[in-house]
């Protein structure tokens, strides 16, 4: 009997120690000496895979993916919970190369909740930085996404009814800087949108969305549109609110704007300067608010359209 439990006992810990029968991980890692072969390790720290999209097939829903030192890590579609980090000091790449609607990170599952950590993401004749068509959160936190300057393409595209933040990140020169849509919820904090053509574009185009985005402590420079709400459809609304924010060097920095339906933006405690238009209002459906302690000085023009001013409270 005791010569039957110890053979269990040998069996059962060679079983465990099986890089075939290796359960899948919290925590998974990547590197640039690693290889995607070592998802029969389930790309633990001494067994690393070489992409993102490897390391993903062997992380459990909720866990991290750790890029432990430099390299380009490919393209990912996030199907469940994940957080994507980069170590303190590291450079994580994602280039995005023509071809088709290409994407860096492609976000188009139900429920799940990701987080993008100090990525760089950058467009190499691709499409998109980040996409997510469905999921419930998103946070991308201390990113660099650039360079996709084609429309329609951009660095963030959110078309799905999910709350998005956007934390101590740098977004430029794309065609959009963030777009969102079809129910997006998005607040941008500490982050700055150089050289892109549309910066903040929240867009009311799908029949009953309501797409919102506020947008605090941030810096919007040098694009075509700063910040914009728009509508084009009559059960659409969309919603922005700029509050301590930069917006400069555009050629319009805010807008509100409708064609059909309602679009709102609401500014406070902000500098608007040194665009060709300051604050741009049009369309029976539109309402732009400013409280009175913005800075709307040294633009072209100033205002146009009819510009609702409130006291600060």
């Amino acid at each position: 009997m005791l010569r039957s439990l110890a053979a269990l006992v040998c069996l059962l810990a060679g079983a465990a120690l099986s890089p075939s029968l290796e359960a899948a991980g919290t925590r998974t890692h990547v590197s640039n000496a690693g290889n995607d072969a070592n998802t029969a390790f389930s790309c633990d720290a001494t067994h690393p895979c070489r992409t993102f999209a490897a390391a993903l097939t062997q992380t459990t829903p909720g866990g991290e993916i750790l890029a432990i030192d430099s390299s380009g890590y490919g393209k990912v579609t996030i199907d469940r919970s994940v957080a994507i980090i980069a170590a303190p000091g590291v450079f994580a790449g994602i280039g995005v190369g023509a071809g088709g609607n290409a994407t860096g990170v492609e976000i188009a599952t139900a429920g799940v909740d990701v987080v993008l950590r100090g990525l760089t993401i950058t467009g190499q004749g691709g499409a998109w930085g980040v996409t997510m068509s469905n999921g419930a959160t998103l946070s991308i936190e201390n990113c660099v996404i650039s360079n996709f300057p084609a429309s329609p393409g951009g660095a963030v595209f959110l078309y799905a009814t999910a709350t998005v933040q956007v934390v101590d990140s740098l977004i430029r020169d794309n065609y959009y800087g963030l777009l969102a849509q079809n129910g997006a919820t998005v607040d941008v904090f500490h982050t700055r949108f150089l050289g892109n053509q549309r910066g903040i574009f929240v867009n009311a185009s799908s029949p009953a969305t309501a797409a919102r985005a506020s947008v605090s402590d941030s810096v919007v420079s040098q694009g075509a549109l700063g910040a914009t709400a728009w509508s084009s459809n009559a059960t659409a609304s969309a919603h922005l609110s700029v509050i301590r924010t930069a917006i400069s060097r555009n050629t319009t920095g805010v807008v509100a704007q409708t064609t059909s339906g309602t679009a709102v933006a609401a500014i406070s405690g902000s500098r608007i300067t040194g665009n060709d238009t300051g604050l741009f209002h049009s369309g029976a459906g539109a309402t732009l608010y400013s409280v009175q302690d913005n800075t709307v000085s040294d633009n072209g023009t100033d205002t146009s359209g009819t510009i609702t001013a409130l006291a600060p409270k």
